[in-house]
């Protein structure tokens, strides 16, 4: 029996230090990618997810695919720096003077890419329950290439300034509306009778918990940093502990979500650093504040690298695990989604902003920025897969799709535009 448990221990131990090296090729493998296609004018995100659709495509055929799953945790701490970065970039001294615009169209883009793709869903002729879940799902935009790209380009001006703040609020409108939908879809399937309590109750409170949580790590965090005077010759290695440590915490308690007397309640990957970065910021001076941007910065580069390098793999993995499903039908409805979901996104994002005398880069621009789409939108998916049986799986497959093209292209109609728009101000 010994002999036995020394063996799994073993075997184990291996499968953990092959992921290692998986991790080792993804990171150098990436890094060259983004470089050369860079060359070639196009942005190192996609050199990087593209790198990583090759990774997982040998990984499938050497029957390796479920590496991915030792290395789930370097993206959810990469996602949590992510959602840091968005909530550093909210000071309330900026979002005084463009809140309102902000709140406008973010509810407007919203409301737009969920209905134009629930109504081109409907004209195909894709069931009601389906079509409200993919609409939900088409309201999530991806925070990660929108950040890289614009810190990266040091993109500065008005487009730069209202998709910052929008792409963070743009998730929490998500959350509430895929809560509301995925509810009133349940209901269809079950022949049952809706009820709004409990369509907006489990949304609501993962939006509150998520902000609590994220304050309280954020002005913790704050404290720390304040003691240290400015003086310090070690404050770099302070303000890179304590944020680090802040974003572990974060991530570790929206992954765990809270358990109080028996009552689950889910925080949002996303929300929660997000969250805690905004508290962080506007609690400590603007030196300290762009102090610890730039020494967070420094730390996450090969973190990133690595984060849409796996996006690639685990998109090819996820593929190969839903494999026996009629891909005729998928890739239609696929194709509706990706269409109508940009019409709304554009259009949404364009009235929006000419609702509210928007900057003309804004008008122009912002709709196609908010194109990218990741992270949210494939936990929205798995959701769905886990309630909705043989519909999920297709929900599922046509996210993953969708995903892969909007990952791959997205980033190139972002830097697009912040060219367009004279914001980037690379050296």
């Amino acid at each position: 029996m010994k002999e036995l448990n020394l063996l799994l221990l073993s075997s184990e131990a291996t499968l953990t230090y092959e992921a290692l090296l998986a991790l080792a090729a993804v990171l150098i493998l990436g890094l060259f990618a983004g470089r050369w296609f860079e060359k070639i004018k196009l942005p190192h995100i996609t050199g990087y997810i593209v790198m990583g659709v090759i990774i997982g495509l040998v990984l499938v055929v050497v029957n390796k695919g479920d590496l991915m799953h030792h290395l789930e945790i370097i993206s959810s701490i990469a996602l949590g720096f992510i959602a840091f970065g968005i909530g550093q970039e909210l000071e309330f001294g900026k979002l005084k003077k463009s809140g309102k615009e902000v709140v406008v169209i973010t509810l407007i883009q919203a409301v737009a890419a969920a209905g134009l793709t629930i109504l081109g869903l409907l004209v195909f002729g894709v069931s009601l329950p389906i079509a409200l879940v993919l609409g939900a799902v088409a309201t999530a935009t991806a925070p990660a290439p929108i950040m890289l790209l614009t810190r990266k380009y040091r993109a500065e001006g008005p487009l730069t300034d209202t998709l910052l703040p929008l792409v963070g609020m743009d998730d929490a409108v998500g959350i509430v509306l895929f809560g509301v939908l995925l509810s009133i879809a349940n209901a269809l399937n079950l022949g049952g009778s809706l009820s709004v309590v409990d369509m907006l109750s489990g949304p609501l409170l993962e939006l509150i918990f998520s902000f609590v949580v994220g304050a309280i790590v954020g002005y913790t965090t704050a404290l720390i940093i304040r003691a240290i005077k400015s003086s310090d010759s070690g404050k770099e290695e302070v303000y890179l502990g304590a944020s680090l440590t802040a974003v572990m915490i974060s991530v570790a308690l929206s992954r765990m979500g809270l358990h109080i007397n028996g009552f689950e309640i889910h925080l949002s990957p996303i929300l929660t650093p997000m969250m805690m970065g905004v508290v962080l910021t506007n609690s400590v001076s603007r030196v300290k504040a762009h102090e610890i941007t730039m020494t967070v910065e420094r730390f996450t580069g090969p973190i990133l690298i690595a984060f849409f390098t796996l996006a690639g793999a685990e998109l090819v993995v996820a593929f190969a695990n839903n494999a026996d499903v009629n891909y005729g039908s998928i890739i239609g409805i696929t194709a509706i989604y990706i269409v109508f979901r940009t019409i709304g996104k554009i259009v949404g994002s364009s009235f929006g902003a000419q609702l509210m005398k928007s900057h003309p880069n804004v008008r122009k621009y912002l709709g196609i920025t908010l194109l990218p789409q990741a992270g949210v939108a494939l936990g929205m998916a798995y959701q769905a897969k886990t309630d909705f049986g043989e519909d999920g799986i297709t929900i599922l497959i046509v996210v993953l799709i969708a995903t892969l093209i909007y990952e791959l292209f997205g980033p190139i109609g972002v830097k697009y535009s912040l060219e367009k728009s004279g914001e980037i101000h690379k050296d």
